[in-house]
């Protein structure tokens, strides 16, 4: 169904730009695999300090409020990278199932970190004793970590698969 879309956006004059400057596509995945890993590390920190790990040390609010900043920067540069990779490959992108998988996972974790991070902000005290932690806290940090695994494989996987579907 976007094939023809992505046919056309291929012949563009930019995508044809980003194609014939060989450094621009690689420089851009080692951009977007950096960005990728703060955007994890960080998540997986607030992920592992909602599931009871490391107790001691920064409360739950204050790790997040140094974090999530850090992730929301992160996922700015993701979807810098990422627009450059589309324009420059929209074929490799648009026909790869997996390409589809990783925005709808993108889309859903990115809100459910924006309404963690509300409700963090709303009632930081509630969020930093473990007594007294949403029951919630848990479940986000279980879901939030297996979509962001699930982003980085189907962003794997689309470098692999995408020849089967072109």
């Amino acid at each position: 169904m976007l094939r023809p879309f992505a046919d056309w956006l291929d012949k563009t004059p930019l995508s044809q730009a980003l194609q014939n400057h060989l450094w621009i596509i690689p420089t851009s995945q080692s951009i977007h695999i950096v960005a990728v890993s703060v955007l994890f590390a960080s998540a997986c920190v607030i992920n592992l300090r909602l599931l009871g790990v490391g107790r001691g040390g920064r409360s739950v609010s204050t790790l997040s409020a140094t974090l999530v900043p850090w992730m929301w920067r992160a996922l700015a540069v993701l979807l810098c990278t990422g627009a450059i990779q589309i324009i420059a490959e929209p074929v490799r992108q648009f026909v790869t199932p997996a390409f589809w998988a990783k925005m709808t996972m993108i889309v859903i974790v990115a809100t459910m970190t924006y309404l963690y991070a509300r409700s963090l902000r709303r009632n930081a005290p509630l969020w930093d004793t473990p007594a007294t932690r949403p029951a919630s806290a848990k479940f986000f940090a279980v879901i939030s970590t297996l979509l962001w695994l699930g982003i980085i494989a189907c962003g794997r996987f689309i470098g692999y698969t995408w020849s089967f579907y072109a």
